[in-house]
């Protein structure tokens, strides 16, 4: 149990320290625009940009776009954090060796169900996200593109394991209790 408890103190941590930093890359992302964001010595490293490729900006981006492409693009950032959220409180309860609870259970399935709607907000976010940033285009240069891939469809199909795995431990639950009860 001791090993379990020190593994979940990590994964925590870890979770903790994303849940932390998403925001702040986030915003700083925004801010450095309309470059991209280097982190990395001498050109290696990671590049980031939260404007997709295939969009062309053909204006400089004001601070009021620049604001409300930030909002659109924190729905799904948002969500990701709410995902971290739950599992910092599911590690946190596994530190406390605290395995097959039923806050476990409810904390398993809404990782299942915000995992969707993240999923779901995807493609809202880019379609959002691509009229805000191409709007000030010049006419027959505006766009509107949204993607869902297979990879959502993938999430999707994990989140739906997770929320079958927290309805099986509830289950589970309901039998240890009854056999607790049982004389």
């Amino acid at each position: 149990m001791n090993r379990i408890a020190y593994i979940s103190r990590i994964f925590r941590l870890l979770f903790q320290v994303v849940f932390v930093f998403m925001p702040l890359f986030t915003i700083v992302s925004w801010l450095v625009l309309p470059s991209t964001l280097h982190i990395g010595v001498a050109g290696n490293g990671l590049s980031y940009s939260p404007i997709p490729d295939t969009l062309h900006i053909t204006y400089v981006m004001t601070s009021g776009i620049k604001v409300l492409g930030f909002l659109i693009n924190m729905l799904t950032v948002g969500t990701a954090m709410l995902i971290l959220y739950f599992l910092i409180k599911l590690f946190r309860n596994y530190e406390r060796q605290q395995i097959f609870s039923l806050a476990n259970v409810r904390i398993l399935r809404n990782v299942g169900y915000t995992l969707i709607i993240w999923q779901v907000l995807v493609p809202i976010q880019q379609a959002l996200l691509s009229v805000v940033l191409t709007w000030n285009n010049g006419p027959g240069q505006r766009f509107l593109a949204a993607n869902f891939s297979s990879n959502n469809l993938v999430v999707i199909l994990i989140a739906c394991i997770v929320i079958l795995i927290s309805w099986i431990m509830a289950e589970a639950h309901k039998l240890q209790e009854e056999h607790e009860y049982t004389v």
